[in-house]
């Protein structure tokens, strides 16, 4: 069960550019013979660790240590070295027919390699149904491409939703739990391990848990740590959940050592994509966020998936609160 062929692919000539664990999931379950293609990784959602893992079954490229954690450098502090490598960039996408990931990212209109977006979430289907944002002429100059989305010929998408008419005929959506099933034990294990997933640490999850699934917002905002976790305690005081019935599952961006301020909560690894765990049929009471779409994937093995938004007790900037609550989750 091949996807890559039902949207038209049919080269090996494929370079596979990622940078979210959920994102690289979908792509393993899409085609079979990933672990022959090449992989650039960019940005500081994956981590080195988890690229050195990759790297026992695929090849991964040099070039994906100088794009993480950033995978251009800053246009204004050495504007001559941010040309020569968006140049740098074109010529290494020129050696491939096609780009599949997150493609949408490429943001480089240099770059004429056919794209394919495998999904990362939020940001995927907001631009599917709402559009994607317009760039100035600054960004246009410093060769970024002014709407990222519709440089993509297709889209692999893992939720029904109903796109723009702009994208109609481009999007294609999976089931990931029917991919998951078609996987040999031999398949399902090799991609456990690239994620670092042992299945016995969910031994300890029962269905009287709930997950919480935290996202990064004092590291990408102005937004102080300690009201980010005041927010998340005061979340789950109002849910009625006991910390001893509490996991946590940290966003990859993220910094902060749960540990410290749940230390009765279980804290999993923010090195696997969450839809791992309904796969491995871990079964929960509430799964929480407050705008993640990583819960949607625990329906049927849940009893309430709960959208937080943004509280007021989270003391938020204005704008980040906008960002959050603008979501139709």
């Amino acid at each position: 069960m091949n996807v890559l062929e039902s949207v038209g692919v049919r080269t090996d000539n494929i370079l596979v550019f990622e940078s979210t664990y959920y994102s690289l999931f979908l792509y393993l379950l899409c085609d079979d013979a990933w672990r022959g293609r090449d992989f650039l990784i960019f940005g500081d959602r994956i981590s080195i660790e988890s690229l050195e893992r990759l790297k026992k079954y695929a090849n991964v490229l040099d070039e994906s240590y100088l794009y993480m954690p950033r995978p251009m450098p800053t246009m204004l502090k050495n504007p001559f070295n941010y040309v020569a490598r968006k140049i740098a960039q074109k010529k290494l996408f020129a050696m491939y027919e096609y780009c599949i990931g997150h493609a949408r990212q490429i943001n480089n209109w240099l770059v004429e390699t056919k794209r394919i977006q495998i999904e990362d979430g939020t940001a995927t289907h907001y631009e599917l149904t709402h559009g994607d944002k317009k760039r100035g002429l600054f960004d246009i100059i410093s060769l970024k491409e002014p709407q990222k989305v519709d440089r993509i010929d297709k889209f692999i998408v893992a939720k029904d939703l109903k796109p723009l008419e702009q994208f109609e005929g481009k999007v294609v959506t999976i089931d990931f739990f029917q991919l998951w099933k078609h996987k040999s034990p031999e398949q399902k294990n090799e991609i456990l391990d690239v994620f670092d997933v042992d299945a016995s640490q969910f031994n300890l999850i029962n269905q009287g848990c709930s997950v919480l699934f935290t996202q990064p917002l004092s590291e990408i905002n102005d937004y102080a740590e300690v009201k980010k976790i005041n927010g998340y305690k005061k979340l789950v005081q109002e849910l009625l959940i006991e910390e001893s019935d509490l996991v946590i599952k940290p966003h990859p961006r993220e910094v902060t050592d749960y540990k410290l301020h749940f230390p009765g909560a279980i804290i999993l690894k923010a090195s696997f994509p969450c839809e791992l765990m309904p796969l491995l049929n871990v079964r929960v009471d509430k799964v929480i966020s407050l705008s993640s779409t990583a819960g949607s994937c625990f329906l049927g093995f849940c009893n309430e998936i709960i959208y937080a938004k943004a509280p007021t007790y989270f003391d938020m900037p204005q704008k980040l609160q906008d960002s959050i609550n603008k979501f139709d989750l």
